[in-house]
C-alpha cells in the first residue's frame, strides 16, 4: 500500500541537466515538523538514480540543484542535511512502500514550499503551472536565476543570492531576492529580514508570512544549519 504521506509529482529528466529526477510532495497525512516553514506541503527534487546524500557529494547532485554555491561538500555551507528528511523520502519511493501520483484535487487550498530539496528550475514549467493555481499560497528559490532555465520562474520564486553583488543584480533583472547572509551582519537597503527566523525570534513562520512568493519582497535572513558558520561573504 504507497505511503499516504507523499505524492509523486514528477517523474522524468531535470530541466537542467537531462538526468533522470523524481519529484515527492509530502505532507498529505502527516503535516511537516518543521516549525519555520509551518504547515505547507515539502516537495523534494531528487535524483532517480542514486540517494541524496550520495549525489550531493559528487557533481550528480547538480540535476537537482544547478549552480547552488553551496552544493557539495567543499564549502560545506547548504543548511539541509541530504542524509535525514530527502533520504527517507528517497527510499520510500525507492525501496519502501512508495507514494501514489499526485492528482490536482491534493493541492486544492493548501500552501506549498516549491523544493524543500533541490531547485525548482529543475522541474519542468508545466508541473508548477499546473497545481499552483489550485494552492492558496507558495513558497520558492532559484539560483537559475541569470539562466534562461530559470527566467520563467521571476514573479514566482526568488533569486537566490550569495552576495550583496548577487543581490544588486537580481534586482536590477526585476527579481525578488532571497538573501543569505553571514550571522550579525546588517541587513541591506531595502530588505525585510525573515521573521521567521532565529536571530528574529521566529515571530512567525512561512505559511502566515508569504513573503517569499516571488513578488511581494527582498527578504534577508542570517546564515542558519548546522553549517551556518561556514557563511562568510
Amino acid at each position: 500500500m504507497p505511503n499516504p504521506n507523499g505524492r509523486i509529482l514528477y517523474e522524468g529528466p531535470s530541466m537542467l541537466d537531462g538526468a533522470p529526477i523524481v519529484v515527492i510532495a509530502t505532507g498529505f497525512a502527516d503535516r511537516s515538523a518543521n516549525a519555520k516553514t509551518g504547515d505547507m506541503l515539502q516537495t523534494w527534487i531528487l535524483r532517480q538514480d542514486m540517494p541524496p546524500h550520495v549525489a550531493f557529494k559528487n557533481e550528480a547532485g547538480r540535476s537537482v540543484c544547478g549552480n547552488c554555491s553551496h552544493h557539495g561538500t567543499r564549502n560545506a555551507t547548504c543548511y539541509l542535511l541530504w542524509f535525514q528528511g530527502p533520504l527517507a523520502v528517497w527510499n520510500c519511493w525507492h525501496h519502501g512502500a512508495g507514494y501514489a501520483r499526485a492528482t490536482l484535487s491534493d493541492f486544492d487550498g493548501v500552501h506549498l514550499r516549491m523544493g524543500s530539496a533541490g531547485d525548482p528550475a529543475a522541474v519542468p514549467r508545466e508541473v508548477w503551472e499546473t497545481i499552483l493555481p489550485r494552492t492558496s499560497g507558495h513558497t520558492g528559490y532559484t539560483h537559475q536565476w541569470r539562466f534562461p532555465v530559470g527566467q520563467w520562474l521571476k514573479g514566482i520564486v526568488q533569486a537566490s543570492c550569495d552576495c550583496l553583488l548577487d543581490l544588486e543584480h537580481a534586482r536590477e533583472a526585476g527579481w525578488r531576492t532571497f538573501s543569505v547572509r553571514p550571522i550579525g551582519s546588517l541587513d541591506p537597503a531595502g530588505t525585510a529580514h525573515c521573521a521567521a527566523s532565529e536571530e528574529r525570534g521566529k515571530k512567525t513562520d512561512c505559511h502566515t508570512c508569504g513573503l517569499c512568493d516571488g513578488a511581494s519582497a527582498d527578504v534577508v535572513i542570517w546564515a542558519h544549519g548546522k553549517r551556518k558558520a561556514a557563511v562568510l561573504a
